[in-house]
């Protein structure tokens, strides 16, 4: 189980980490609950292919278990770890972003 390596097999960019995050926060409110693509698009309101690719890697590297069609997120201390890492990480840097063109913003008002 590895979270790091379903982020290695995926683009590095703003938008997938969101998505990423998006999904992990979804599945972990309903650990052991199936989900399918379909329904965890239209929950975040994303596209089903964003949905899919994401969905594939997180159950290629065995953050989320694959049943049948769903996936579901199993809860296990080194994963909610991992994860918990991964969203702290991410919140901080959009905070950081936020704060850059806040600054900016101000700095330069009309631009």
């Amino acid at each position: 189980m590895s979270l790091r390596r379903a982020l290695d097999g995926l683009p590095g960019d703003r938008v997938t980490e969101s998505a990423v995050r998006q999904i992990l926060e979804i599945m972990r409110l309903h650990p052991g609950e199936t989900m399918d693509v379909v329904d965890v698009a239209r929950r975040l309101e994303r596209s089903e292919h964003d949905v899919s690719v994401v969905l594939l890697h997180l159950a290629d590297a065995s953050v989320l278990r694959r049943d049948g069609l769903g996936y579901r997120y199993e809860r296990d201390r080194l994963l909610d770890l991992e994860v918990d890492r991964f969203m702290h990480r991410v919140q901080s840097h959009s905070v950081y972003v936020q704060s850059n063109v806040a600054k900016f913003r101000e700095r330069f008002p009309g631009r």
